[in-house]
């Protein structure tokens, strides 16, 4: 079994925001990507920025829509996205396996898919649906577990 994503890791053109940044052809933030931000984040999931461009112009682009702060690690660059996400994964101190990666390319996905096939790929087209997903639903908050109902010791599902 599989650790729940404990980062989601966002391709930012075409997948957080409509355009492209070094394009300028214009960076409206997608309502559906927003929203999995903020629900994701309220279960305790990290976010970070791997993408292709320019840092001046992403970093300003996430500035102006007020987005830098929901992001933990932000790698932003002309390289591999897999060595962007090996990079992130040891910034935050996490494992490969507790990451996973959104982006609209197929050619993106596939790429991080064979480089790092235990980081979990899913396209940016369905961003609504990632906290629907198992491996997202889990709450990573820290903090005690609650008590069982009546003081029974919960059992796991088999």
């Amino acid at each position: 079994m599989r650790p729940a994503v404990r980062c989601l890791v966002w391709e930012l053109n075409e997948t957080l925001w409509e355009g492209v940044v070094h394009d300028e052809t214009g960076t409206t933030p997608l309502p559906p990507a927003l929203c999995t931000l903020t629900k994701l984040s309220q279960r305790g999931v990290l976010h970070a920025v791997a993408t292709r461009g320019d840092r001046a112009a992403t970093l300003h682009t996430l500035y102006r829509h007020g987005l830098y702060d929901m992001f933990s690690a932000v790698e932003v660059g002309w390289g591999r996205k897999s060595a962007s996400i090996v990079r992130i994964a040891g910034t935050l101190g996490l494992g490969l396996d507790s990451l996973a990666f959104v982006d609209a390319e197929p050619v993106e996905r596939a790429e991080v898919s064979r480089a790092l096939p235990m980081v979990r790929c899913y396209a940016a087209r369905n961003v609504d649906m990632l906290p629907l997903l198992p491996d997202f639903r889990h709450d990573l908050r820290s903090g005690p577990a609650p008590t069982p109902p009546l003081g029974f010791a919960r059992v796991p599902a088999v």
